[in-house]
């Protein structure tokens, strides 16, 4: 339960940045090929209904559709609780208590529900001073401090100890590094939930908006992609064969749809797989093992890039990035403080002799180290297991 519910507190919002618009010194990137595969996650096939939404944690994955949210461990069936059948979207967020992450999603009356016992999605709006709103939209400010929720009119934001409500109307809404990111009367914005101040900036009919690892902001339009570059937007892409349809960053891969098919935006380069690979009118949804869900039509599928890591990088993403993502990805992201990039499969498969040394046996000093938080010992062992595949 929250300590505190500030419902009067609104801070001004400042810092309205009407010249924040595109840089002049726009610098295109090159496009190369990316290999995409279809990723398994529904090991039985079991029946979805019509799907909403998704979202994974860990090993778990939810499946929120008219036959209520259906349950996943590992691809396989758990448990489907029926008593909601009716949903907007789904997301993680941090805990309501700080203490890790909450798989929740928003229910078809704007209720925010949490997986509970990986059984029960629990109505936890009241956590928020939230039981007489209808929410439309929540992102994780930050992943393990801040929850933002969209209520229209207004957009409430939880750091833990008190909820604060800000007159804000910003629609699809991403966030990252306290941000949040969205839209407002069809122009991008980005809102600090530290300070308050709201930047706008000069670019029209954006289609999607992100905040990324670094804490840029990456807007796409119809036909172009722009990232962050001080206080202005460079366009990096133009796409002058389909038009672009999404924008999703999964665990720090940073997902585009063009046409009927996907792409890449790396910092150097924007990877695009063959015309054909998803349907036109699908829409992207983030993952936390990097790959990214398309759903189209009630019907979901899930994609990651064909790197020929074969069964050994499915492992990799669906027990061992998770602990990166919640230990490591602090320093070891592109850029990061360490000054070593670990955030994908080929950089542990290279380090896997360094990764059993620091990682399994802890020697000479553990990984992560002492008081940036340590392993389960189901996560040791899923570490372990993992290294026993790579040859």
């Amino acid at each position: 339960m929250l300590s505190e519910l500030n419902w009067t507190r609104v801070l001004s919002v400042c810092a309205l940045l009407l010249g924040a618009c595109q840089s002049g010194a726009d610098s295109l990137l090159g496009e190369q090929a990316l290999q995409l595969k279809t990723v398994s996650w529904n090991a039985k096939s079991v029946p979805t209904g019509t799907v909403f939404a998704v979202a994974d944690l860990n090993e778990d994955t939810v499946v929120f559709s008219s036959l209520g949210a259906m349950v996943f461990t590992a691809g396989l069936p758990l448990y489907t609780d029926s008593s909601v059948q009716s949903w907007k979207s789904a997301t993680v967020i941090p805990a309501g208590n700080l203490a890790g992450s909450w798989l929740v999603g928003i229910d078809g009356n704007g209720k925010v529900r949490r997986l509970r016992d990986r059984s029960q999605m629990e109505d936890v709006s009241d956590r928020y001073g939230l039981q007489n709103d209808s929410v439309t939209e929540l992102v994780a400010a930050d992943p393990t401090t801040r929850t933002a929720f969209a209520l229209g009119s207004q957009l409430a934001v939880s750091d833990g100890a008190k909820v604060t409500r800000y007159p804000v109307a910003i629609s699809q809404i991403s966030g990252g590094s306290s941000r949040v990111s969205g839209v407002v009367d069809g122009a991008v914005v980005t809102f600090d939930t530290r300070s308050g101040n709201l930047a706008r900036y000069g670019v029209g009919a954006p289609v999607a908006t992100l905040i990324d690892t670094a804490g840029r902001l990456v807007v796409a339009t119809e036909d172009s992609l722009y990232r962050e570059s001080g206080d202005s937007l460079t366009k990096l892409y133009m796409s002058s064969d389909a038009p672009i349809r999404g924008l999703v960053l999964s665990s720090g891969v940073v997902w585009v749809q063009i046409g009927d098919t996907l792409a890449v935006l790396d910092e150097a380069e924007v990877r695009r797989a063959a015309a054909g690979k998803i349907p036109s009118d699908g829409k992207l949804l983030a993952s936390s093992t990097g790959d990214v869900w398309v759903l189209s039509q009630g019907t979901l599928q899930r994609f990651g890039e064909d790197t020929g890591g074969g069964a050994s990088e499915d492992q990799w993403k669906n027990t061992v990035q998770p602990v990166f993502t919640r230990l490591c990805s602090l320093c070891h992201m592109p850029g990061g403080s360490a000054n070593m990039d670990l955030s994908t499969y080929k950089s542990w498969v290279a380090r896997k002799d360094a990764m059993r040394k620091r990682v399994v046996e802890m020697t000479p000093s553990p990984m992560p180290p002492k008081g940036a938080g340590s392993l389960t010992q189901d996560e040791l062992t899923a570490v372990s297991a993992w290294l026993d595949t790579v040859p």
